[in-house]
C-alpha cells in the first residue's frame, strides 16, 4: 500500500456524482492497483483530502520527532529518556497506519472485491497480510 503525497492522476474525480444532496466531502479518485503512466506506482482508489492533511501533518511531526532522537542520542541522553520518545514515535505512526488502513479498506479494498473475484481474492491476501504485518 504505497500512496505518495503528490496528486493522484491529473484531473481530480469525485467518488459520486455531485448533486445537492451530495456530502460535502470531496474524495480524489485515480485507479487501485493500476501504475501510474508516469511512475508505474500503484495509486489509491480514492483519497479523502482530509485524512491526507492529517497524516501528511502526522509525518512532519514524526519527522520531527526522529531529528530529536538522532540529537538525543548524539548527545548522550538518559537512555530511558530516548525510549520513552522511540514509543511515542511508534504510536505516532501506528496513527497513520490506522488512518491508511481505513482509506484502504473504505475505497481500494471495496472497488476491488465489488469487482469480482478475479480481484477479490487477491484482496482478501493482501488484506490479511497487512492485518498481520500491522498488528506487531
Amino acid at each position: 500500500m504505497s500512496h505518495s503525497s503528490k496528486a493522484h492522476g491529473s484531473t481530480p474525480r469525485h467518488d459520486a456524482p455531485h448533486d445537492a444532496s451530495a456530502s460535502a466531502l470531496t474524495v480524489l479518485q485515480c485507479g487501485c492497483g493500476m501504475p501510474s503512466e508516469a511512475s508505474g506506482e500503484r495509486r489509491a482508489v480514492a483519497v479523502d483530502p482530509d485524512a491526507k492533511a492529517r497524516n501528511v501533518k502526522r509525518l512532519r511531526r514524526i519527522e520531527g520527532q526522529v531529528r530529536g532522537l538522532q540529537k538525543m542520542v548524539e548527545e548522550d541522553r538518559y537512555c530511558a529518556d530516548i525510549l520513552t520518545q522511540i514509543s511515542s514515535v511508534h504510536e505516532a505512526l501506528r496513527s497513520v497506519g490506522r488512518e491508511l488502513m481505513r482509506n484502504h479498506l473504505r475505497h481500494c479494498a471495496s472497488a476491488a472485491i465489488r469487482s469480482g473475484p478475479d480481484d477479490a481474492e487477491p484482496m482478501y491476501d493482501e488484506i490479511i497480510d497487512l492485518m498481520y504485518k500491522h498488528s506487531r
